[in-house]
């Protein structure tokens, strides 16, 4: 059976307090400067955290308002470029419709003066030939410069009429 001695219950509580103060001296003291060591680590860690993030968010927010900006000037940019091309291709257009009235005027002239150098040249030419046919009927020489003049008078008369 179980024999209790009060001496050896008395003398098991004297070395367990020997034994709590001694680990409190040499023990404890520094295993609570390692947890309160450690713990201020972890706080300084944590506001450090915290720091970064703060500047994380401030650094995220100018950032997306540099890129809003740059979003909202390319798009000036490309506004601004294409009213520089439509007033570019309006101004070439115009000049392009100006050469064209220019060109088709010119050429109606020319075309005019062919005309008319080409309707006295055929004046000229029914002319000779009338007063060579006139002068086949009539069985003698005519005078060719004012014959001739009479038949390009009758030419122009006949040209008025019809």
């Amino acid at each position: 059976m179980l024999d209790i001695q009060p001496w050896t219950i008395f003398f098991t509580i004297v070395n367990l307090l020997i034994l709590y103060f001694f680990f409190r001296k040499f023990l404890f003291g520094r295993i609570n400067a390692v947890l309160e060591q450690r713990e201020q680590l972890i706080r300084t860690q944590v506001e450090e955290a915290e720091k970064n993030n703060a500047e994380a968010q401030k650094t995220r927010q100018e950032y997306e308002s540099k890129l809003a900006g740059a979003r909202q000037e390319a798009a000036d940019l490309v506004a601004d470029a294409k009213r520089r091309a439509d007033v570019a291709y309006a101004d070439r257009m115009a000049q392009a419709e100006a050469d064209a009235k220019q060109t088709a005027a010119e050429a109606e002239a020319r075309i005019a003066a062919e005309r008319s150098e080409m309707l006295r040249s055929a004046r000229g030419e029914v002319a000779h030939l009338a007063v060579m046919a006139a002068t086949e009927v009539a069985g003698k020489r005519l005078d060719t410069d004012s014959d001739r003049a009479l038949a390009e008078e009758f030419l122009a008369k006949v040209g008025e009429q019809a």
